[in-house]
């Protein structure tokens, strides 16, 4: 029965007892239908999201992957790069250890009279400084690939290498021996080889000069290196102090036995810092610089005496007490 209002007519109508099993029924197929597309069309937006993160995942695999083989290359680098400077830092090691070894040993062992006449010192060899190459250049610009720096940084530590190895067999050349080596490290500790204050200014060499007190020709039997009042002076080798004191003319002075032949003396000190008898050490700090005796300002007066005779030092002025401590 419809109603659709008080003034209106009623509609009635009668439903057979099989639509009480039909109509559910219907609703319930419509429902079921309802609920399967949405079950469809959910798991087929499973299957493409699934798809498309497989895809996904695959390519950042890729990435990761390229990625992980470039850093690889990076650090196998870095890793060559490191022994090339390792590499480079025993080449330079090596040669100086070679051109120190070498130098002392001619020292030692070349005489300093024959018959009785004074023979000359080589003077340390000087060292060049090795130019670039010339700035006047030009060319493509190409970029460098990773093959390329590969194969200049293998290149170049197999040059290492064969440097490196005839350096080796340099060192066992000259020293033949281990006892040989020791012999060499020997010499070069009691060869006064260090300069004996930090100031490498020298006000008089050794030699003939005017006197700077008579103002007559004398010989100078050593070298007056400048320095300021109480800068530190060090023993230029290992050896024992034979004599210490006061001199009207040498001012406080100290005399360093090293062996083989070889003395120093160190003279016009403001202070002396050791004693008579005393062993001291390559670059031991001895005495402080002053203006003591016969002298016209602060510095010191430094010799080398060879079996007795004193010689010209600048042969044996090779390193500072820094490098030699290294």
């Amino acid at each position: 029965m419809i109603i659709p209002g008080a003034n209106r007519r009623t509609v009635r109508f009668k439903l057979p007892h099989s639509s009480l099993y039909i109509v559910p029924s219907v609703i319930l197929l419509v429902l079921i239908g309802f609920f399967v597309t949405i079950y469809i069309m959910n798991t087929q937006s499973h299957q493409t999201q699934n798809s498309m993160q497989q895809a996904f995942d695959g390519q950042e695999r890729q990435l990761v992957d390229q990625i992980t083989h470039k850093t690889s290359e990076l650090e196998q680098l870095q890793i060559d790069l490191i022994d090339l400077a390792q590499q480079a830092d025993e080449f330079k090691v090596k040669l100086e250890e070679i051109k120190k070894i070498d130098h002392v040993i001619e020292l030692m062992s070349q005489p300093e009279t024959v018959n009785g006449t004074s023979k000359k010192v080589a003077s340390t060899p000087s060292t060049k400084p090795v130019h670039g190459t010339n700035v006047d250049i030009g060319g493509s610009d190409v970029p460098v690939s990773t093959d390329d720096v590969s194969s200049l940084v293998s290149d170049t530590k197999q040059g290492l290498s064969s440097l490196v190895g005839d350096i080796h067999a340099l060192l066992e050349h000259l020293s033949q021996s281990e006892a040989k080596i020791k012999e060499a490290e020997f010499l070069r500790s009691i060869t006064p080889t260090l300069w004996p204050i930090s100031s490498h200014s020298i006000t008089s060499g050794f030699g003939i000069r005017i006197d700077p007190f008579t103002s007559r020709p004398s010989m100078h039997t050593g070298y007056d290196i400048d320095g300021e009042y109480n800068d530190p002076v060090y023993v230029t080798a290992a050896g024992k102090v034979i004599a210490v004191g006061f001199d009207g003319e040498l001012g406080n002075y100290i005399v360093v036995d090293h062996g083989r032949g070889i003395e120093t003396e160190y003279m016009h000190l403001n202070k002396i810092l050791v004693k008579r008898g005393e062993s001291v050490t390559k670059g031991q700090h001895i005495g402080l610089v002053g203006s003591t005796g016969r002298s016209t300002g602060s510095h010191l007066h430094y010799e080398v005496h060879k079996n007795g005779i004193q010689i010209d030092p600048k042969p044996y002025l090779i390193s500072d007490r820094k490098d030699e401590r290294k």
